[in-house]
């Protein structure tokens, strides 16, 4: 008994320490993008992370020198012992609405998007699996970009529709799915 109370009271503890710690960061980031004064935020190039999930995501490049077109890639390349894992993804955005004001830019916008994945993936009786995906879907997002000590930040979330195909040596069958993602991206 006397265990579980000190195993309960250190959880309320460390769910304490969690939110206060994202409290701080995220006033701490506000604050600052409140005090700077009238950076540039329109930067044709970004890079980031973005992804559906910790799963379906990965490093990120961004090219808004034709707005109100946006042009992304995402891509990944993971090794873990025989298991791989690589991912490539293109979007196109058009920007629907978009609102420069003084401290920060808002954008609403449409993606058409699609991407290829290979993984390799070992079982317990070593055989191999390799699996390829392709798939292709339409989204409809959001983005703010504001300025961090100077450095033009864009937080982005979208919700969308995908379809596709994956393919492994003994089947194949089609996927299709609502997916939402978010994403961060440092514009220079």
């Amino acid at each position: 008994m006397g265990f579980r109370i000190k195993q309960n009271s250190s959880r309320k503890i460390r769910t304490h320490t969690s939110i206060y710690l994202t409290c701080l960061i995220l006033s701490l980031i506000f604050c600052t993008s409140i005090q700077a004064q009238e950076s540039t935020l329109t930067k044709k190039f970004g890079i980031g992370s973005q992804g559906a999930t910790p799963a379906f995501g990965g490093i990120s490049f961004r090219y808004n020198g034709l707005a109100p077109v946006y042009l992304q890639t995402v891509g990944r390349f993971i090794l873990n012992d025989e298991d791989g894992d690589h991912m490539l993804g293109a979007g196109v955005s058009y920007a629907i609405f978009e609102h420069r004001g003084k401290w920060n830019e808002a954008r609403l916008y449409f993606t058409l998007e699609g991407g290829w994945r290979y993984k390799t993936q070992m079982d317990l009786q070593k055989d191999i699996t390799k699996t390829t995906t392709l798939a292709a879907g339409i989204a409809f997002g959001g983005e703010l970009v504001f300025s961090l000590g100077g450095i033009p930040l864009g937080l982005n979330i979208g919700i969308g529709q995908g379809i596709g195909r994956e393919i492994n040596s003994s089947q194949t069958k089609g996927l299709a799915g609502v997916y939402v993602g978010a994403g961060i991206h440092a514009y220079f």
